[in-house]
């Protein structure tokens, strides 16, 4: 590196250097990729678009994302982190109470996707037919949202280890189970309430509170 580039690299604009400038345009490309991909579908839309909408050249989509695919991906983890600490402070409003808790939990899911539906498209239609590396992306991002369930099983339930159940097949399955009803309900453009959603999808963390407090005896 000359020392005209050097100069040049260093150079702060607007109070940011170059390091923070790109961080700051990479930031636009993902909120315009959320509002393009969740308005108009990750086939139908182009890297011209998301430009666009985010009021940058191509120049600078290249400067952060060697593709289309790779922004998308980006996008995907950046609703799947939103989406994470929702939860985590939902989870958090009533402690030691499961139906307090199952139920804040899924109200605050539910009313997030309704309210976005860009969240809902990303997560849970165009992740699936995106591109082939979105495996990767989906089963993380169900193995991390299990894990965060998990943690609370134990907690709520700590004699499941003592019944002979094991708390991450069980967190697993009941995520398993909700992102089917979400994938469901997006498709299905939100037809049922939010109310519905919760009151049904509570059943199945009811199932599991009920099942841990019946007797051993009677089992």
């Amino acid at each position: 590196m000359d020392a005209a580039e050097a100069s040049s690299k260093g150079r702060k604009f607007r109070g940011l250097d170059a390091e923070q400038r790109q961080a700051e345009r990479r930031a636009r490309l993902i909120d315009a990729g959320l509002e393009t991909f969740g308005r108009q579908g990750f086939q139908s839309t182009t890297v011209k678009d998301v430009c666009t909408e985010a009021k940058l050249t191509e120049r600078y989509f290249y400067e952060s994302f060697a593709r289309r695919e790779e922004l998308f991906s980006a996008v995907y983890e950046h609703c799947v982190t939103h989406l994470r600490e929702q939860l985590v402070r939902a989870l958090s409003l009533d402690s030691r109470d499961p139906a307090a808790m199952t139920q804040s939990a899924l109200r605050m899911l539910y009313t997030a996707l309704r309210d976005d539906p860009r969240l809902a498209r990303v997560l849970f239609i165009d992740a699936l037919t995106a591109h082939g590396d979105m495996d990767k992306h989906s089963i993380r991002a169900l193995e991390g949202f299990s894990d965060l369930l998990r943690g609370y099983v134990l907690v709520l339930f700590p004699t499941l280890p003592r019944l002979r159940l094991d708390a991450t097949l069980i967190a697993t399955g009941l995520v398993g189970a909700v992102v089917l009803l979400v994938t469901r309900w997006t498709l299905t453009g939100f037809r049922e309430s939010i109310d519905d959603m919760v009151r049904n999808t509570s059943v199945l963390f009811e199932a599991l509170a009920a099942h841990v407090s019946i007797p051993t005896a009677d089992r």
